[in-house]
């Protein structure tokens, strides 16, 4: 299999796997913030495979070529962080990787078998590659051009407390490179808090992780208020060039693969909500889905967006306005928490009597539709001042 590709490259992310010894329900947690270039982030369904699945792609990729995170119907879930310590290549093959994974694999087990078969022919790839599958198997995959090293979040020697967090380096790489060194900081923290509460879920995951301006290191906590008029947050969890957050909330073994969850904000964390998605429903909802302009989630994000970084023009895009930011999210917030009630009140009730194809559609499509609805009653409210950026 050869899996070389001359795609451009994924830029920063912030990710974590995390296994149900360290959730709340005990069932495994997928999560990436993608950074990228490509702001405008779509859904794609797509049965081209062995499996058929679900995935974030770049706006008008209606093939699905190139997915940046994604699960099946078997419930085995892909998502990665760029590694800048690995190999001395550019990584460029990801999106491929994932795809074929997508189509092919049901177990972690499966996905390691993958990466052994192109060890001998070679990956245009130095990746981490976080995956969890059906029977509560999580793990990453520090991936280069030629071999990869495995960590269980499972296993207590890679992970004691049941979660690992990546984000632009590997740990089996040369320690005096890689990239984002502040936000793997911020992020254990994070994570590590959650878990150690027994609170560690995929809507606190969203709520408190996804979405994090802070940084430690300049002692910036634009959410905390009195702080200057703007903060920079590049080096933050949720940055200026994050284009999506997606989560996928497993299942125990065991369980129905259908009840496998993806949660996804078409936008930067703090300028959206996030909507609920299912394989089985076959189809991804208008708002979400792949054409050749920006979804209409991701539409009304990039107003709000507009609201919270007036100034796009090189390094200014940096900074956020800190004074409307807790406006923002108070606004946003009580859409998320919606949104969270509803698909656990269904979900309680189809793992008493599994879903059809239709139900799963019907909701998530109207969940999908409400949001934006409600997004577009909120921006009447903050009125941005000035278009939102191309």
């Amino acid at each position: 299999v050869s899996l070389a590709t001359h795609a451009r490259p994924c830029g920063a992310c912030t990710t974590a796997v995390v296994s149900g010894k360290a959730t709340v329900d005990g069932r495994p947690i997928l999560w990436k913030n993608r950074d990228a270039d490509d702001l405008h982030n779509q859904v794609v369904y797509r049965d081209d495979g062995k499996f058929a699945y679900l995935g974030v792609v770049n706006k008008g990729d209606a093939a699905g070529l190139e997915i940046w995170a994604g699960i099946n119907s078997a419930g085995f879930a892909i998502m990665n962080s760029a590694s800048y310590n690995l190999d001395d290549a550019e990584t460029v093959a990801e999106g491929a990787i994932m795809k074929l994974a997508l189509q092919s694999c049901r177990t972690v087990a499966d996905f390691q078998r993958l990466l052994e078969s192109t060890n001998a022919t070679g990956r245009d790839t130095t990746a981490n590659f976080g995956v969890i599958d059906g029977s509560g198997g999580a793990a990453y995959f520090e991936t280069g051009l030629n071999a990869f090293t495995r960590f269980d979040a499972t296993d207590p020697a890679a992970a004691p407390d049941g979660w690992i967090v990546r984000t632009n380096f590997s740990e089996s790489g040369d320690p005096a490179l890689g990239s984002g060194l502040v936000r793997v900081e911020r992020a254990r923290a994070l994570v590590g808090g959650l878990a150690a509460g027994r609170t560690l879920s995929a809507r606190t995951l969203l709520g408190n992780v996804c979405r994090d301006v802070a940084n430690e290191r300049i002692g910036s906590y634009p959410l905390r208020g009195g702080g200057p008029e703007y903060a920079y947050i590049s080096d933050s969890i949720n940055r200026p060039d994050t284009a999506s957050a997606t989560v996928f909330a497993g299942v125990r073994a065991g369980e129905d693969p259908r009840l496998a969850t993806m949660w996804v904000v078409l936008g930067q964390p703090i300028t959206g909500v996030a909507v609920p998605l299912w394989v089985g429903a076959g189809a991804v909802p208008a708002e979400l889905a792949v054409g050749t302009k920006p979804a209409p989630l991701n539409a009304a994000f990039d107003s709000v967006r507009a609201l919270l970084f007036p100034q796009w023009r090189g390094d200014l895009k940096r900074y956020v306005r800190a004074a409307p930011l807790t406006g923002v999210l108070a606004a946003l917030g009580p859409l998320d928490a919606a949104n969270f009630a509803r698909a656990d009140a269904e979900l309680g009730r189809w793992r008493r009597e599994p879903p059809t194809p239709a139900a799963q559609q019907a909701l998530q499509d109207d969940i999908a539709r409400t949001t934006l609805e409600a997004v577009e009653r909120t921006l009447r409210v903050l009125t941005p001042p000035v278009a939102p950026p191309e």
